[in-house]
C-alpha cells in the first residue's frame, strides 16, 4: 500500500512504475531537446542569412515550456518515490 509523501514506504509495483514512467518522461525530454535544436538552427540560420525575425520564434517557445513542464513532472515523480 501507498503510504503518504514524505514516508518513502510505497509498494514496490508503484516505485517500479514510477521508474518506468520516469525513464519515458526522461526520453521525452530528450526528444523534446532535440526537435527545439533543430528548431534553433533553422531560425539561427534565417536570422544569420538576413530573413529570420529577431525574436526566439513561438515554436521555440513552446517547446522550451513543454520541456519545463516534463520536467516538473519529472521532480515531482522522483521527489515522491526517492528516486535517482
Amino acid at each position: 500500500m501507498s503510504s503518504p509523501r514524505g514516508t518513502g514506504s510505497f509498494h514496490p509495483n508503484d516505485v517500479a512504475q514510477a521508474r518506468v514512467f520516469a525513464e519515458l518522461m526522461r526520453g521525452e525530454i530528450a526528444d523534446l531537446e532535440d526537435l527545439m535544436g533543430i528548431a534553433q538552427d533553422r531560425w539561427t540560420g534565417r536570422r544569420d542569412a538576413g530573413w529570420g525575425s529577431p525574436r526566439t520564434p513561438e515554436p521555440v517557445l513552446r517547446l522550451r515550456e513543454k520541456i519545463k513542464e516534463v520536467q516538473r513532472l519529472l521532480d515531482s515523480l522522483s521527489a515522491r518515490f526517492d528516486l535517482d
